[in-house]
């Protein structure tokens, strides 16, 4: 089945040019779940029984979660506990424009077989395919698109199963989307990940004893922030190390630089060619220091009879010295 849209716009030169432009919609594209005798899927991702350990989703189910969901649960997407997800491809084109990052971990998913992440191709299925509406928003049109989708998808599998206890289930953080998921029939949580610990903290919930455990929790707090601060050491190091590299067998450079900021010593340096930045200090132990006057007004720096300021011009000399120590 062909859908095509035409329309015109002006051009710079005044003319008038058409633009056609064509969707395909297919009613072969599977659905991947191994419960469906009528798809012909060779190789189904999703499996025939779902069971994931929940207390708010004792039956076998598989699960359809939104755009944020993905783009803001992507760490708990990605535990080998979650399988059986069902990731529409609205939903992966909308992650990809808001987040390369993201994208590409959901891509890696949806690669690791053992998790059985299955991508719908909903916007070129012929039953899930849904136009724009008049004053719709795109944003409104998408959620409206994974509701369709959900809902195609409950009662493709309610028939394979004769309304056996498989489910579909949509994950959402957006109350409005929430309620109108429901006026399909849905199943839907709204927050269930996000606010899963509030449950149990007012016992409306229960969680791994592990998570309620207040020194495992700070140690394991400990531990991310120990990392993340190891990585910043390591990323200013590395950049020192590719620094120095760079200049290693270059002799010595004459570059032109700016002057950033002027301190009572010493002034700060930009070099705009390597990017480089560092300090110029006026005052040396093994050697009688000049003459300095600060006037913090300006603010600028006088040494004997020259005087600096930001964003002076300054010839910087560049030279790498290697020295071993014992």
């Amino acid at each position: 089945m062909l859908k095509s849209k035409t329309f015109v716009k002006k051009t710079r030169s005044g003319g008038v040019l058409k633009i056609v432009r064509e969707h395909y919609l297919r009613d072969d594209i599977w659905c991947g779940s191994e419960v469906c005798k009528e798809c012909k899927d060779e190789a189904p991702v999703l499996q025939e029984h779902a069971c994931i350990e929940s207390n708010l989703c004792s039956f076998p189910h598989y699960l359809i979660p939104d755009t944020n969901v993905v783009l803001h649960q992507i760490d708990i997407l990605e535990d080998p506990l979650i399988r059986n997800v069902i990731i529409l491809q609205i939903v992966l084109q909308e992650v990809r424009h808001r987040s390369a990052p993201v994208y590409k971990r959901i891509k890696d998913a949806i690669h690791e077989k053992e998790k059985h992440f299955y991508t719908f191709t909903n916007e070129h299925h012929r039953e899930t395919f849904i136009e724009r509406e008049q004053g719709e928003t795109a944003n409104d049109r998408n959620d409206r698109a994974i509701r369709v989708a959900a809902k195609w998808y409950t009662d493709h599998l309610a028939k394979k199963t004769n309304g056996g206890s498989l489910k579909v289930v949509l994950l959402t953080d957006d109350r409005a989307n929430k309620e109108k998921a429901e006026q399909y029939g849905l199943v839907v949580y709204a927050d269930i990940i996000v606010h899963r610990l509030l449950a149990v903290a007012i016992n409306a919930d229960s969680t791994y004893p592990d998570l309620m455990d207040k020194h495992k929790q700070s140690a394991l707090c400990n531990n991310l922030n120990y990392r993340h601060k190891m990585a910043q050491y390591a990323q200013r190091a590395s950049v020192a190390f590719h620094t120095q590299l760079f200049f290693k067998n270059k002799g010595i450079i004459n570059e032109e630089g700016f002057i950033l900021f002027v301190r009572k010593n010493a002034i700060i340096i930009l070099i705009p060619k390597f990017g480089l930045e560092g300090a110029v200090f006026f005052d040396n132990k093994d050697k009688p220091s000049p003459h300095l006057s600060f006037d913090s007004e300006g603010p600028t720096l006088r040494v004997e009879e020259h005087t600096f300021r930001m964003f002076d011009k300054v010839k910087v000399t560049i030279e790498l010295k290697l020295s071993v120590s014992i």
